[in-house]
């Protein structure tokens, strides 16, 4: 998994096209071009074609592409000379070296030379810069096909239509063909004559022979530009990594902190309707127990002890029927205030006559306890009982 992703990070920086343009020199250059792709260490031909119309090349090939240049045909001079001795002398005559791009292969014993004068190249140059393509590298002539070598067992090279023929790895004869086409297949890739000095080009650009020499001062600017420009992408493409990932991570904490805050809002919901029933239980109970103080009922000794007092004194022949504890002063309504007759109690009896009930009223009446005892109703019953109400006020 972490292997994947390293992958993933690191594709944007690893993956680098090139385009390779073969310019045939001619009447009407012809242009073969060779788009790579380079991953890691590893290079794909990504595609191949040949054109003789320049809006093609426009077409097909992007701007962004770092571009590499390989001239051959009319007007170059391919020749093999000595190692030893001023041999551009030999080769240019009175011309000037100024005058002329020079690349030069180094061998052990003798030396491979390609030679065109500079207005002939320079156009290119000129035609491609004016595209608004960017030029790193160039190379001149079959030569360069060398650097093919160390990917083909076979003992010689075929290089645009030059064999080139080795020994000990090192290039010793050139022999120009007649029209010729030859395929070399590496690994999954096919390369042909044509294609073999374009391909040797961009592995000298990405590793440079030290046996190649030429001028290239020139595209120095070019170079330093291709750089800034992948510095440029390379730094656009950390900083659109770190902003995507900043822009992730956001929103998994926002996504987190909002998933925390509803399950607090929910939480916080819950508490305030606990809380507010809470309060509203506690009004309950605050009221109802000012109702039961008001009431008297919650005087334990009110209870008990007056209670006791009144039911043992009753005599024997007197009947209690009813006994109300600080009765309600009026018939009990709906959202009305129930307003108690406190330190009061009511007593409803019968006895067989009235000489009982006086009797006991006179007992009661000695309760240090008892404020006064009022005889509410006193008659008598279809059965001829005395029936009667007492009302105590308590002290």
């Amino acid at each position: 998994m972490l292997e994947q992703i390293k992958n993933i990070i690191l594709k944007p920086f690893q993956e680098k096209q090139y385009a390779i343009v073969g310019i045939v020199l001619g009447d009407t250059p012809v242009y073969n071009v060779l788009i790579v792709d380079k991953k890691s260490d590893a290079l794909s031909i990504e595609t191949s074609f040949s054109t003789e119309d320049f809006d093609v090349v426009k077409d097909k090939v992007n701007t962004s592409v770092p571009l590499l240049l390989n001239f051959y045909g009319k007007g170059i001079i391919n020749k093999q000379v000595s190692a030893k001795g001023n041999y551009l002398k030999e080769i240019l005559f009175n011309a000037s070296v100024d005058d002329f791009y020079i690349y030069e292969l180094y061998q052990s014993q003798q030396n491979f030379i390609s030679i065109v004068r500079k207005d002939v190249l320079e156009k290119f140059f000129v035609q491609f810069l004016e595209n608004k393509y960017l030029v790193v590298d160039y190379s001149i002539g079959p030569f360069i096909g060398i650097l093919f070598k160390g990917l083909s067992n076979e003992p010689s090279i075929i290089s645009a239509d030059y064999e080139l023929s080795f020994h000990d790895d090192y290039l010793t004869e050139t022999q120009k063909l007649d029209a010729i086409a030859k395929e070399y297949v590496l690994g999954e890739e096919k390369i042909n004559n044509t294609e073999v000095p374009l391909f040797s080009t961009l592995l000298h650009y990405l590793y440079p022979s030290d046996d190649v020499n030429y001028d290239a001062e020139f595209l120095k600017q070019n170079k330093k530009e291709n750089v800034l420009k992948k510095t440029f992408n390379t730094v656009a493409t950390v900083l659109g990594i770190f902003f995507l990932s900043a822009l992730l991570i956001s929103y998994l904490l926002l996504n987190y902190y909002n998933n925390k805050y509803v399950s607090y809002e929910s939480q916080l919901y819950n508490l305030n309707d606990t809380y507010n029933q809470v309060k509203k239980l506690e009004n309950e109970k605050q009221n109802k127990t000012k109702i039961l103080q008001e009431s008297g009922i919650l005087n334990q000794s009110f209870l008990s002890f007056y209670m006791y007092r009144i039911v043992s004194s009753i005599p024997n022949n007197v009947g209690l029927n009813n006994l109300k504890v600080n009765p309600a002063q009026k018939k009990i309504k709906n959202f009305e205030k129930i307003i108690f007759e406190t330190n009061t109690i009511i007593i409803d009896g019968n006895s067989s006559s009235s000489m009982p009930i006086n009797s006991w009223v006179k007992e009661l009446k000695k309760e240090k306890w008892i404020s006064k005892i009022e005889i509410l109703d006193f008659s008598k019953s279809r059965n001829k009982k005395s029936e009667f109400t007492l009302k105590i006020v308590v002290k």
